[in-house]
């Protein structure tokens, strides 16, 4: 086990052309945390919100050089002394423990994560596809069924529109929505639309050429249960109008540009309806990734088209992952 490591960092925040290839320390294993050789970082929009600085202040634990990286593939190389779950040798999906402990993201060679990030793979599953699993689609299933989310259970026959269909996020929340008998409308753009179809969306709304709000009444004239909003504040006008009396607007906690989150809130209420922000919680994290896992080995599952990068290309991802406009999943190729 070498005692260097190849990575990326920045040293600043910033643009996409702060990143630089580096050689640091692999980091230490501590008692609850396994060490993964890096086959795949997954990038996700928190990814480039991080590097420009929009958690400056609210994570005042991450110091420079700063490696990003929420998820990873590979594969274990160590063990700490607590860990009963994982063995070296496994292949895994993980997420990483940069937002815990400032330690350091997925993009690099090696990296550190908690046990209960961390989940076994079958060989069924790619490692590139591993690297999508964690952060976008237990975000999906915790802010369709977590109970103070969206609350979906099996059988309610709901209907529920996703905007932002063909992202990470949206892909998997497509499917886990059907899969609980759901009726599902969607938003992406003209050239997604086949590709949403395909997940098992029940009635596609193109944004590129056609009124949101508009052609959702022909879906659900008295209003959809539960929006999933996967993009961002201001992507649908008056989004808490398009809800039935009683229904959840759900947004994804995007770091930056949420809106005014109380004021959304507030109006929420005053409407007799409910606005919720979603972010990944820790808790059931483990078992809901293995049972994503094996929705997927089972073939359950279609997991989201992955555009790789080489390492050097970093800059290159960072800045398609900011134009919104992205289809699936985007990793960075480390090892394999």
């Amino acid at each position: 086990m070498k005692n260097m490591m190849q990575a990326i960092s920045i040293n600043q925040w910033g643009s996409a052309d702060y990143f630089q290839q580096v050689n640091m320390p692999v980091p230490e294993l501590d008692a609850d945390d396994v060490l993964v050789k890096v086959a795949y970082a997954g990038i996700n929009p928190a990814d480039w919100k991080m590097r420009a600085g929009h958690l400056a202040q609210a994570m005042p634990n991450l110091g420079f050089p700063l490696v990003l990286g929420l998820d990873a593939s590979g594969t274990v190389v160590a063990t700490g002394k607590n860990v009963t779950s994982l063995n070296v040798g496994d292949r895994v999906a993980s997420g990483t423990n940069l937002f815990h402990s400032g330690k350091p993201g997925s993009y690099a060679q090696y990296v550190v994560v908690n046990e209960q990030r961390a989940v076994k793979i079958p060989e069924s599953v790619s490692l590139a596809a591993a690297a999508t699993l964690t952060t976008p689609a237990t975000t999906a299933w915790q802010a369709l069924f977590s109970s103070e989310k969206g609350a979906l259970t099996h059988g309610q026959g709901k209907k529920i529109l996703i905007n932002g269909a063909s992202g990470g996020v949206g892909s998997y929340a497509v499917q886990f929505a059907k899969q609980a008998g759901a009726e599902v409308a969607t938003t992406s753009s003209t050239q997604n639309l086949s590709y949403v179809e395909s997940l098992g969306s029940d009635f596609l709304i193109d944004y590129k050429t056609q009124d949101i709000t508009q052609r959702l009444k022909s879906f659900a004239p008295n209003g959809v249960d539960l929006i999933l909003d996967t993009v961002s504040a201001g992507s649908i006008s008056n989004p808490l109008d398009l809800l039935k009396p009683g229904g959840t607007l759900i947004s994804i906690a995007t770091i930056t540009d949420d809106g005014d989150i109380e004021a959304s809130m507030a109006l929420a209420k005053e409407k007799g309806v409910h606005h919720v922000y979603a972010m990944v919680s820790e808790e059931g994290m483990k078992q809901q990734l293995n049972k994503i896992v094996a929705m997927a080995a089972a073939g359950e599952l279609i997991l989201p088209p992955t555009e790789s990068f080489s390492m050097l290309d970093i800059a290159q991802a960072h800045t398609l992952m900011e134009t919104g406009k992205a289809r699936g999943k985007m990793v960075l190729e480390i090892s394999h």
